[in-house]
This record gives C-alpha cells, sequence and structure tokens, in this order.
C-alpha cells in the first residue's frame, strides 16, 4: 500500500479525517488492493452525540480506517477551530463513488440492510447508472439485530460473494458494531455502514435539491419529510450537542485538535487507554475554558 499522509480533526472527542470525494475514493482503493479488513464510517453530527455518551462507540469511530465527515454541522465547527475540513461527503456520495470506482475497476460490491426489496432496487439503479457494475449480492434482513441462526446464514453468504466492498444499511450505532464484531470474519477489505443511503438511491426516500444539499439544509428536508421521527432527535438530542461543539471549537487550541500521521500499510493503533487519556484531557480542558468564559 501507498504511504499517505493521515491528518484527522478531533471534534468533541471524536477524530474525523480531512479528506475530499475524491482522496476518500483513492484512500478506498488503496484499502481494496491491500486486502487487509478496514472499516469506514460516514460519521454525522449524531455520531458525536453517540460518541460523547458511549466510550465504546468512540473507540470503534476512533479505530476505524476512514472517517469522513457526513454533515455540514462538523465543517462549521472546524472552520470556528481554524482548519476547516474539506467537503461534506455525505454516505449516499461515498456509496456512489465506491460504485463508479468499482465499475471501472471491476471490485465486487455487497449490499446488505434496508427494508426487503430496497437492496435489490438499489442495485439495479446502481448497475443501470454505472455499466459493468458487478454487484454480487444483496440482502435484506427480518429484523434487527439478526437471530444467531439469521448471523450465521447471513456471514457466510457474504463470505462465498467474497465482494471487495460491504455496505450495510442498519443504522447508526447497529450497522457500525455489526462491522467491527465481524470484520475479520468476513475478510471484506471494505466495509461501511451507509444509514439511509440505500433509501435514497432507490427512490424509497427522497433527497433534497441540490441548492439544500450546498447550503447545509439537507437534515432540515429530511426533517419535513419525517418530522415524528426526527424532531426529537434533531431539536432535542442532536441541537444542544451542535451548540457544545461551536462553544468548544471556538474556545480551544486549534493545535490541540489537529492530528496529523504517514501511514504506510495497515496503521498502528494508539493504544485504547493512551487515547481516552488524551481526549479525557482535551475535554476536560475544555470545559474549564467554558467556565472561565461563562
Amino acid at each position: 500500500m501507498m504511504a499517505y499522509v493521515r491528518t484527522r480533526i478531533n471534534l468533541l472527542g471524536t477524530w474525523i479525517d480531512d479528506v475530499d470525494l475524491e482522496e476518500a475514493g483513492r484512500r478506498i482503493e488503496a484499502f481494496i488492493l491491500e486486502g487487509t479488513p478496514r472499516q469506514v464510517v460516514p460519521a454525522n453530527l449524531d455520531f458525536l452525540r453517540l460518541c460523547h455518551h458511549d466510550k465504546g462507540f468512540r473507540k470503534l469511530i476512533n479505530q476505524a480506517s476512514l472517517v469522513v465527515p457526513d454533515g455540514m454541522p462538523l465543517l462549521w465547527a472546524s472552520r470556528v477551530l481554524g482548519h476547516s475540513l474539506r467537503q461534506r461527503i455525505a454516505g449516499v456520495d461515498l456509496m456512489l463513488e465506491c460504485a463508479r470506482l468499482a465499475a471501472e475497476r471491476s471490485y465486487r460490491i455487497y449490499l446488505l440492510g434496508a427494508e426487503p426489496g430496497v437492496a435489490d432496487r438499489t442495485a439495479s439503479i446502481l448497475r443501470e447508472a454505472f455499466p459493468g457494475l458487478s454487484i454480487v449480492g444483496t440482502a435484506a434482513p427480518s429484523r434487527l439485530p439478526l437471530s444467531a441462526t439469521d448471523e450465521k446464514m447471513t456471514l457466510a453468504l457474504i463470505k462465498s460473494y467474497r465482494p471487495d466492498i460491504l455496505f450495510v444499511a442498519f443504522g447508526a450505532p447497529l450497522q457500525e458494531q455489526w462491522i467491527q464484531n465481524h470484520i475479520q470474519d468476513l475478510d471484506v477489505p471494505v466495509c461501511c455502514g451507509v444509514g439511509g443511503a440505500f433509501d435514497m438511491i432507490s427512490g424509497r426516500v427522497s433527497r433534497a435539491p441540490g441548492w439544500m444539499q450546498q447550503r447545509g439544509m439537507e437534515w432540515f428536508y429530511r426533517f419535513l419529510l419525517e418530522p415524528r421521527r426526527l424532531w426529537k432527535r434533531y431539536f432535542v438530542h442532536d441541537l444542544p450537542v451542535f451548540l457544545r461543539l461551536l462553544a468548544r471549537s471556538a474556545l480551544s487550541d486549534t493545535s490541540r485538535h489537529l492530528s496529523t500521521s504517514v501511514v504506510c500499510g495497515p496503521e498502528s493503533r494508539v493504544p485504547h487507554d493512551l487515547e481516552e487519556r488524551l481526549v479525557s484531557s482535551s475535554l476536560e480542558a475544555e470545559a474549564s475554558l467554558i467556565e472561565l468564559h461563562g
């Protein structure tokens, strides 16, 4: 695998890679060529909330090989911090880029999750959009989490197709946890949770117009479509996290939140106890700054 410089920004203890869509695609192809199982995560504001309340989930995200910023609030906070993330990369856009790449390079894709029939419809649309694309299989479990029997069958089925990329649409945090629990057994070079991407590609759920996406208003469009399901998540859970994120970014030293490393082959992991000490130290320092200014 070619060496590359990995630059990440710490937002509320969660490390986000500073990449654009093109760079993300290059890294994913490098992961495929290397062959070592890797986890890729499109992380949005709700991920930061989950990571803040669940150290185990934060460890999972921080140890992923690639974490892309799936949400404008992350970009806004990084700008306040003084090192702007290059581009918002929605899970659906990352999936489309991977499909394009797979069609050009003859990589194999497997789709797992969403409601019955959605993955099949997604596969048909992707094959039409990217001639030559090899989607080797799809599966839509009738119940989540999977029973022991269903899980064994699902793992065996995926392994039998030997995909290069596995997209999982179980919703967060279940999809990320499922991937982490089975990534070595699956032996798939790239595993990525994509939430509602199958629904958007298949047309089951419409996506916001381009101008709303560009202005960071896609969340509002989704809220208008599903107010009963999303109002509590957006306004009760995520809004306080966003305000806290902006406050900490404004009061923090940029150098404490920037990590640059040269990666050659499989990344060496930061020991978990050291990672937690660094995160805890950062959060405590920021809390003290907020108290001083508030």
